[in-house]
């Protein structure tokens, strides 16, 4: 299983790379550009959350192994509920640098601006557009990323025209880049009235 995991994740060619940066970042001249140093710094966080988090799961791994033998064994039930509750700890840690694979791109760790543009449906899509800002934002604040209002248009009638929320945390551009395009709402009572929602967004 561990070794599924270490192909999975990458994992020897992440303990390579993170010998790497670590020697780079031992060099005193690398000070000399601070813009370098805190990238590579970064870069090191980011790889010794996969390299240690599977080394240890194999070394939990093992251990847990062993002592589920040894339980069995001698019929120790007590011994076999804690083995299945280190499981399920070790499940959720691989469930974790699972998510960390999905949101691997370059600027899934970043924070985000999101862009709301009402587009076309007057008031009603003004209307829509204000309702979409308080999802987003009330969508931020449950997955603990800080949220500012940076702009808002308001409509003529009702609702906004636009919007620019920043949302700050870990992996909130991995979040919301499938946002981005035109969001659109059919009303039933009227199947042909189509609002547009075009939503931008950019990283920071």
């Amino acid at each position: 299983m561990v070794t599924r995991l270490g192909g999975i994740f990458d994992f020897d060619n992440k303990s390579e790379r993170l010998v790497e940066v670590l020697r780079e970042l031992e060099n005193p001249k690398i000070w000399d550009n601070p813009e370098l140093a805190q990238e590579l710094g970064k870069e090191r966080g980011q790889l010794e959350i996969i390299v240690n988090t599977i080394t240890e799961l194999e070394r939990g791994l093992a251990d847990a192994e062993e002592l589920l033998l040894m339980a069995i064994e001698e019929d120790d039930e007590e011994t076999v509920d804690t083995v299945v509750t280190d499981l399920a700890h070790f499940e959720q840690r691989v469930a974790n640098l699972e998510f960390r694979r999905m949101f691997s791109g370059q600027m899934d760790a970043n924070n985000a601006f999101l862009d709301i543009q009402s587009g076309s449906g007057g008031t009603e899509a003004q209307d829509w557009a204000s309702m979409l800002e308080r999802m987003f934002l009330r969508w931020g604040e449950r997955k603990g990323f800080k949220t500012e209002l940076i702009e808002e248009s308001q409509g003529d009638v009702a609702g906004i025209k636009s919007a620019t929320i920043r949302f700050e945390g870990e992996y909130a551009f991995g979040w919301l880049r499938t946002e981005t395009g035109v969001h659109r709402l059919v009303r039933r009572q009227s199947p042909s009235y189509l609002l547009r929602l075009g939503i931008c967004l950019t990283r920071n």
